[in-house]
């Protein structure tokens, strides 16, 4: 008897078809396969930069201006999400522009305007700064003691002796600037030479240190 003339025979090699045990007589299509892993690289690699364009990215402090807040190498956690629907604090630790990067390395960025804000600019200059005075607040140092309209500041932080620079003091803020200096006031170039930063140049708040792990943790006391 023919296994093939048995309908109930026919009903148990659809059966074992249906739980993949004749397998060996599927091919692969190894081209299929490929595009979606392509797929999820690209999909992927697109919600990277848009949260570090614009919810969060890691930075890494260079140089002493920060101590003894931060120290050279350290790697710090920036919230960039939060200047985007609110306004800096005095006190708060931030990344701004100093030189605007150029995106030329990647041509097809200058016709796409989306994209620059997407790919990280290369050659630019950011700096890590406490705010010290925010818009209509007057900032003056009288001896080594930095004073903010009129009312002594009592910076805990701070490491080294405080004194003007080149920049006038007293002053006053502008709208849409602060004023920010380092903690380490000996060894830091901020707004004592350099003036007021524009509020649209903050790139986003120093939140807690990732790196070393033995000091993870809020930056704050």
């Amino acid at each position: 008897m023919e296994l093939t003339n048995n309908p109930g025979n026919r009903d148990k090699e659809k059966e074992l078809d249906k739980f993949g045990i004749n397998y060996e007589n599927e091919k692969p299509n190894y081209f299929k396969e490929a595009l979606k892993w392509l797929l999820v690289v690209v999909v992927s690699v697109i919600i990277a930069l848009v949260l570090r364009a614009f919810v969060f990215e890691w930075v890494v402090v260079q140089g002493q201006s920060m101590e003894n807040t931060l120290y050279n190498r350290q790697v710090l956690f920036v919230n960039k999400i939060g200047y985007k629907i609110g306004n800096p604090r005095r006190g708060e630790i931030i990344i701004f522009e100093v030189v605007e990067g150029d995106d030329d390395y990647i041509p097809i960025v200058n016709n796409i305007p989306v994209l620059s804000s997407l790919i990280p600019p290369k050659n630019e200059v950011d700096y890590i700064k406490r705010v010290v005075g925010l818009a209509g607040d007057e900032i003056d140092i009288v001896g080594d003691i930095v004073y903010v309209n009129g009312v002594k500041q009592n910076e805990t932080y701070i490491k080294g002796y405080t004194k003007k620079k080149s920049f006038k003091l007293p002053c006053t803020v502008p709208e849409n600037k602060v004023f920010v200096m380092g903690d380490n006031r000996e060894n830091s170039k901020d707004s004592r030479q350099f003036g007021f930063v524009d509020v649209s140049k903050i790139k986003g708040k120093a939140v807690f240190r990732i790196r070393p792990l033995k000091e993870f943790g809020s930056i704050y006391d």
